[in-house]
């Protein structure tokens, strides 16, 4: 799990034999996403959409500076969906049938369909929705649901402090976290003496720090990972 923002300082240094890396690395997360906000099944080499989203991607690269307090993954979803409706709107334009959010937009009033598109895309719920969405993906890869996180979550604040900041120090350790990813478990003597937490701790909330690794370290859980932490605990 490589270091998005080392890359991206070393892409916006003039390193261009990274870029081209880095956003095949990023393709299938690019086509999820504009999937998602189209709400259909979309394929490279038939659709226009994928196309205006890698040139947004790239063009996120370029722009991206993290002392605005936004994760690179959030920020290029925000440039790949503002270009999207940019194109959206030039195809309304046009009178050509306009695919946004799910919806066929025709026989409506262009200022009405642009102002619902609009509000639909902008509204914060939505892309928080597509994070769960993501994250209950993701857990289903490791044989886990929401419901058991609700089933295995601690009540008392000191504990969730504790397991939320052993999250912080595992996902600092980038193969630790690959090895999580690979074997789909935690290997807890070396969590415990990487994290001080004892034994029966790391036992009892397993599910629950694993989850929050997965939070933490996934592509497109940035959200949900300022929710938890905030912008500034997730500070390296």
């Amino acid at each position: 799990m490589p270091d998005t923002m080392a890359i991206i300082r070393q892409i916006q240094q003039g390193q261009e034999e990274l870029r081209e890396a880095f956003i095949t690395s990023r393709r299938a997360q690019i086509l999820r996403y504009t999937s998602y906000v189209c709400r259909r099944r979309l394929d490279w080499h038939n659709d226009d959409e994928l196309s205006i989203a890698l040139i947004a991607f790239n063009k996120a690269i370029d722009s991206f500076k993290p002392e605005q307090g936004h994760s690179f993954d959030s920020f290029a979803r925000l440039v790949i969906r503002n270009s999207l409706v940019d194109y959206f709107r030039n195809q309304r334009q046009k009178d050509k049938i306009v695919y946004g959010l799910g919806e066929t937009v025709a026989g409506r009033e262009p200022e009405r369909a642009a102002a619902d598109l609009d509000y639909r895309i902008q509204e914060e719920n939505w892309e928080r929705a597509y994070e769960i969405e993501c994250f209950k993906e993701m857990l289903g890869r490791f044989g886990l649901s929401l419901e058991d996180l609700a089933l295995n979550s601690p009540r008392h604040r000191d504990t969730r402090e504790s397991l939320k900041e052993a999250a912080l120090i595992i996902s600092r350790h980038v193969d630790l976290v690959k090895r999580i990813y690979q074997k789909k478990k935690l290997p807890l003597k070396e969590i415990q003496l990487l994290t001080g937490i004892s034994r029966k701790t790391l036992e009892k909330w397993r599910k629950y720090l694993l989850s929050l690794i997965i939070i933490r370290t996934g592509a497109d859980t940035g959200i949900l990972a300022d929710y938890i932490w905030g912008s500034e605990g997730l500070k390296e």
